[in-house]
Parts: C-alpha cells; structure tokens; sequence
C-alpha cells in the first residue's frame, strides 16, 4: 500500500492537529510505504504550501495508491489533485473544519472543495453528526479516532513537582485540567460553579494558556480561591507526565459554545493511558474518548450538582481502589486508542477503498442462509423467552444479506460490513463500516456477531463497540469457530492453527494459501473479552439437539448425541467445534 500523506499542520509548530498528525504519519509509514509533505512554517506559509503540495502529489501520482489529508483545511489540496487524478482522496475531519464560521471557508471549503473528496474520517461519531448536517453523505464517512503513545517522558517525583509548582500536595486529592484555555474548556465554569463548592482537601491544578486565562485568574481571586486553584501555565511534555502521574483526576468540564466543538478528548486519552482517569462533560466528540466505567465517567454539561457528586463519589472510591482503577484506566485506553491500533483501521479502511489491494468478500458471502438466521432467532428467542419482533437489531457482517433479509422481515434491523457483496438489500438498512460502529450508545435491542469476531483486528475493540452501541438489558449473539477444534474450517487444515499467531500466519504465506488474517479464540479469551453481564453457552444445547436447532445431521448421529448427558456437554463446551454465547448488557 502507497499512501501519500498530506498535512497542513505539523511540527515543530505546536498543537492537538499538528501532534496527531506526526504520530499518524510515523505509525503509517511503520505498516505502509508512506511519503509526506508537510508544512512546518505554519499558517503565514498555507499560500505557498497548497500549490506545492498539490504538484508535488500530482507528480506522485501513479507511485501513490491513496492520499490521504490532515484535516478539512487541506480539502483544497484534493480538490486541486482530483482535477488531474482518480486516485481516492481520504480526508480527516477533526470538527471546527466543519463548523468554522467563515463565509468563504463555509462556501468553498465545506459546500464544494468538501465534495470533490472520495471519503472522510471522523475523529468521533459526534464530528460525524456534525459532518452529515454539512451536507456529506453518511456512507462517505469512517469513524476513527484520534490515537495515543504511552509516554517516553519520565515522571518527577511528588515532592519535585509540588517543588516546581509551588503547590502543597501533601495529603491533597489533586483534581487536574490540562489544555488551551478557551471557553469551550469550560475551566472557569467550572471554578465559578462546582469548585466554590468541594470542600476536603481538594487542589485544582490548571495547566496551559489561553484567551480565558485574565477571566480564570479572576475567578480564583474573587472566589479566594488563591489556595485551592492554582494557574500552572503552560507545561513541557516531563512536567504533563508528572501531573498526570500525581493527580487523583482529570477534569473536562466542557461547555458548550455556538460554532466552537470538541471533535475528541485526546488530552483525556493522555492521561487515560498514564493510568489517570477522568470525569469529564458528556459533549460532543468526549463521548467517544471517555468511555463509562473503563477510562473515567461522563456528566451532564454544565449540571453543577451531579459534578459536585461524582467527584466527592470518586474521591470516596479511590481513596481504596486508586490502583486498580489507574491500572484499569490505562489498559482500557491502550487496547482502544493506542496508535498501534488505530493505525490498523485506517490500513483497513485503504484496502476498501484501493480494490485492488482488496482481498476480501465480505465476513459471510456464502449463499443459503435462511436456516442459519431461523437458528438465530430460535436461540435469542430462547434466551429471551419472548418472541423477537420490532425490535432494534444491529447485524455485523452482512456478507450476501440473507441474514440481515430474513430477520428484517420482522424486526428493524441495521447490518453492517467492511464491503458490500448484499445479493439482496431487503427489508434492512445498510452502512459501510470497520470496528468502530457509526451508532450512537445503546441504540439496539440485539446485536448479532456471526463468526465475525475471528476476522476483525482488534476483538476487543469489535466487542467494546458492541457493548457500548446495545441498550441496557440488550442481548448479543455471538457465534465464532473454538480455536482448540482441530480442524480450522476457514483454510480447511488440521493443527496448523495451533500454532501462535504469527506463526500460523506465516506458515499460510509459505504454503501459499494465505488469504485473510484469521484469530480464533478460546474460551477463556470468549470470557475475558466479556468481563461483565451475563454469558450463556449454547453450544451444548445445539449438540445434543441439532434438529431443534435446524441444524442437519444424521439421524444415526442425533440419536447418540441426544444421550450425552447435558451437563457433560457444558463442562465440555471448551473443546466444542462452534461457541455460540448470548451476553445480557448488565
């Protein structure tokens, strides 16, 4: 893959855009062959870099596969590579290069410099939102967001840093808010409303510059609040790592503000895989980058009492569990947002788009599939109890859309794949997608995973998504091949697949037959990836009865089957060819 990475905005010029995108340009050239043009003399040279970097592209053009933009300032350049190439023109969206407000920028930016792009990436679902009311449509759109490296940075001491802030930290719950300091940040709200209220032994550590700095200080004086908040201003990476090291925390108490979004909470993330947690406004892009329970919770804007609570319910909780909950913070947004992991989905996302690096069907594009959907229900319908009709059911891996056809006869059902091979498009929805679900939380009743799981790059990710997008009480089906059966059905090969990972991979190229990653599981990984609610197996319920499942064996076979006792079929379910769970969202 020849990827060709255009950036408007980046380093040594300082900034949330211009450090994603040197990030992203490292980690795409570690998994592709990547050439980048980047402006390094910011703004005052954007005349001067937009021709160049539209010649030098056009020249690059038949060594280039796709391009890719930094951000929505940059559409000019692909609209000015699109008049000479075909060659698709990805676009990150970021937010406030959608909803600038800017006559010019507004008419030629966003209402057609927008269009000539073949596909853009949102930074988070809420930039998507923003993105299809500007008027692009939403199956040009990928949802993935921003990424993060664990530090290199070594952190000071405590005693160091209450040194070099002149602060007091002894014996202190130390709540932190880093960043530009503008009003979105909601840092003076925060002051003026929930901080004049904590008592207890609470600092408030405020690093960074900004516009509302005079209105902060103000505040801190006129509340005397000289010896409870404290303006850090702006900080080196080493003293950011050490705050995040020593501080009990992180506050995002955004607001919001006409025309100004937060398209991500990638500072959360920051501190998030330092192992500090955050509570944060529920608005716009954070909700993407906080998730509830796993790297800090959410409050409603600008809602004064449930802040007061949550942090005083917080500061309650960590005074004993702070070190499960750091280590848990900062594993949680390692397996979601490190950089290693992102990286994959937009490699995933450039297969789609360039076919001919594409390898791939689509997760099930067997025909026939009507008996399997009718196994489906039957099973929700027995875990439930209830007959499964007009409910919300979210499909993944639409492959031929039988599946997906058959159930929406009955239900509202959404199916999604990361390509389209649909020989039917009836009576369901349908969008284009990698792991990272175009949904809003809790949207479905039922979500259904068959042998997709195995596919996918990053499972944890494909089982967070799916837990976040169901409703409380919601049920997932989740059907994928037992990594310890010794047949593996995908290349049709016995053992080879107990080799490890990597390993098993290479022994498919070198027997030539490699055509997907494949990673099955096991049981123990079923469970691990499912940490909370309740997981039924029925996998022993399907063997000792296949018929009842509609499932086609011989009769001689049914008949010895349905005399293995069901309890030695559950204790055995470990070694069964085929797990099929049913997970209840707690």
């Amino acid at each position: 893959m020849r990827v060709l990475f255009i950036s408007r905005a980046y380093p040594p010029l300082v900034g949330g855009i211009e450090n994603q995108n040197e990030a992203l340009g490292r980690y795409l050239s570690k998994t592709t062959k990547c050439s980048i043009i980047a402006n390094t003399a910011g703004k005052a040279a954007l005349a001067y870099f937009v021709p160049y970097a539209a010649t030098k592209a056009i020249l690059k053009r038949h060594s280039t596969d796709i391009i890719l933009l930094g951000d929505g300032v940059a559409a000019i350049i692909g609209w000015l590579i699109k008049l000479f190439t075909k060659k698709p023109v990805v676009c990150i969206l970021h937010g406030l290069d959608i909803t600038w407000n800017n006559f010019i920028y507004q008419t030629l930016w966003v209402h057609f410099f927008f269009k000539k792009i073949d596909h853009f990436v949102t930074v988070s679902h809420s930039t998507r939102e923003i993105a299809i009311k500007a008027g692009i449509p939403a199956q040009k759109i990928t949802v993935i967001p921003n990424g993060v490296e664990e530090p290199t940075a070594l952190p000071l001491s405590k005693p160091i840093l209450a040194e070099t802030i002149q602060v007091d930290l002894e014996g202190k719950f130390v709540l932190l808010s880093l960043g530009r300091l503008i009003e979105r940040k909601g840092v003076a709200w925060f002051i003026e409303h929930v901080l004049t209220k904590l008592n207890g032994d609470i600092v408030y550590l405020i690093a960074g510059d900004g516009p509302e700095k005079p209105k902060i200080q103000q505040l801190i004086t006129q509340h005397k609040l000289d010896n409870k908040a404290f303006l850090l201003g702006p900080v080196n990476n080493q003293l950011k790592q050490t705050l995040f090291c020593h501080s009990n925390l992180f506050i995002q108490p955004n607001i919001p503000v006409d025309g100004d979004v937060e398209g991500f909470g990638i500072t959360q993330i920051e501190a998030g895989i330092s192992g500090l947690p955050s509570i944060s406004s529920k608005l716009e892009g954070i909700v993407d980058a906080i998730h509830q329970n796993k790297n800090g919770w959410l409050v409603t804007p600008l809602n004064t009492t449930e802040f007061i609570k949550t942090i005083e319910e917080k500061q309650t909780l960590l005074k004993t569990q702070q070190k499960a909950i750091r280590s848990t913070t900062k594993e949680y947004c390692k397996t979601t947002f490190e950089w290693q992991t992102i990286i994959k989905q937009y490699v995933g996302l450039f297969n789609l788009l360039t076919p001919i690096h594409q390898h791939r069907k689509g997760f099930s594009p067997t025909t026939n599939r009507e008996s399997k959907a009718r196994k489906i229900l039957k099973i929700l319908e027995e875990a439930s109890t209830n007959r499964i009709t007009d409910l919300s059911i979210l499909d993944i891996g639409t492959g031929n859309g039988e599946i997906s056809s058959y159930i929406g006869k009955t239900n509202h059902v959404t199916s999604v794949d990361i390509i389209d091979t649909r020989q039917t498009h009836n009576n369901f929805n349908y969008a284009i997608c990698n792991e990272l679900l175009p949904f809003k939380n809790e949207s479905f009743d039922i979500v259904i995973s068959n042998h997709v799981i195995e596919h996918v790059s990053n499972q944890q990710l494909h089982i967070n998504e799916i837990i976040r997008s169901l409703k409380t009480g919601g049920t997932l089906y989740l059907a994928t091949p037992n990594r310890l059966w010794p047949y593996e059905v995908h290349y049709k090969l016995y053992l080879l697949h107990y080799l490890p990972q990597k390993l098993f991979i290479g022994a498919l190229k070198w027997l030539n037959k490699y055509e997907e990653d494949v990673d099955l599981l096991t049981i123990k990984n079923v469970r691990t990836l499912l940490k909370q609610g309740n997981l039924t197996s029925y996998s022993g319920k399907i063997i000792k009865k296949p018929s009842t499942y509609l499932m086609n064996t011989p009769k001689w076979l049914e008949k010895i089957l349905h005399k293995l006792p069901i309890w030695l079929l559950e204790k055995t379910t470990f070694i069964h060819p085929t797990f099929i769970f049913v997970y209840t969202k707690p």
